[in-house]
């Protein structure tokens, strides 16, 4: 079946695949990333990773301030998403006993299975990771360039959206809050080695297991920043993926793709600024 992000988006969506949750963690990985934001050789092509607790910080007596760590990219020019940037960050992440890693529900093991989150709706209400996180207690799932100093909510999975070199990737609790008020987290996403003018570009595919049957299409959406100019790039193998070439809208937009023959495909999108050329890929497979 075909799922798509528009009826889940706003959840920490990540995969949808319905597998055993991850075992719990507690720690952060100290073989995994760094504390602070990227510096050096990872400063534009690793992402920094902050959580942010908000509520859960204290809750029980459990200390849990706020995480930020380097993401390092073991193969600068290649992509990764929001999730791999995660894990790579050494953050334990879990996800559901339905869903798996569909759904984020814990991040270095908060909110455990044992504390209590006072949602006004059921004060004593204990995350168990059964099925998908209330709406009024979940992480949320944000995103930043590094060029600026706010955030931005995601409308996509952390498995669907690549993250952007030089960036930010962001998580923060979200209790007794709305669409609007959800807070984003307390760290400043500012790379100081990304300049003002430094292009951006990402491209996911819609569906939330990348995943069609032939026959189907799906459409492909991608984001800029800083760029004069947004080509659809390359599709990769040559044949089969679809009709993927030309320029494209930006900073934005979204265009539907209609593979012609089974296999995965890889689409490139290139974006051109007054501060360089960057690229960014997405994968689809078609069954």
């Amino acid at each position: 079946m075909r799922r798509t992000l528009t009826l889940l988006s706003g959840l920490a969506l990540l995969a949808g695949t319905a597998v055993a949750a991850a075992t719990p963690a507690s720690a952060v990985d100290p073989a995994k990333g760094y504390a602070g934001i990227c510096t050096g050789a990872d400063a534009l092509t690793g992402v920094t990773v902050v959580v942010d607790f908000q509520e859960l910080d204290g809750n029980g007596g459990v200390a849990a301030p706020t995480i930020t760590r380097c993401s390092p990219n073991a193969n600068p020019g290649t992509d990764r998403t929001g999730i791999k940037a995660l894990q790579d960050a050494g953050i334990a992440v879990q996800g559901t006993v339905r869903w798996g890693l569909g759904f984020v529900c814990r991040l270095e093991n908060r909110p455990s299975s044992t504390e209590t989150i006072p949602r006004t709706s059921n004060p004593t209400y204990k995350e168990g990771c059964l099925n998908t996180p209330p709406a009024d207690a979940y992480w949320g799932y944000w995103h930043a360039d590094g060029s600026g100093s706010t955030w931005t909510y995601s409308s996509f999975g952390a498995l669907n959206r690549n993250v952007v070199p030089g960036g930010f990737e962001g998580w923060s609790f979200s209790l007794n809050k709305t669409a609007t008020t959800n807070p984003p987290p307390g760290v400043t996403p500012t790379n100081p080695a990304v300049g003002p003018n430094n292009p951006t570009v990402s491209l996911s595919v819609d569906d939330l297991d990348r995943k069609i049957t032939l026959g189907q299409s799906t459409n492909l959406t991608w984001s800029s920043t800083n760029a004069t100019t947004v080509t659809a790039h390359a599709v990769s193998p040559a044949s089969g993926g679809g009709s993927w070439s030309g320029s494209l809208t930006a900073p934005g937009g979204t265009q539907p793709i209609t593979p012609t023959a089974v296999g995965t495909y890889t689409y490139t999108i290139k974006a051109t600024g007054t501060g360089g050329t960057v690229y960014s890929t997405a994968a689809l497979t078609v069954q």
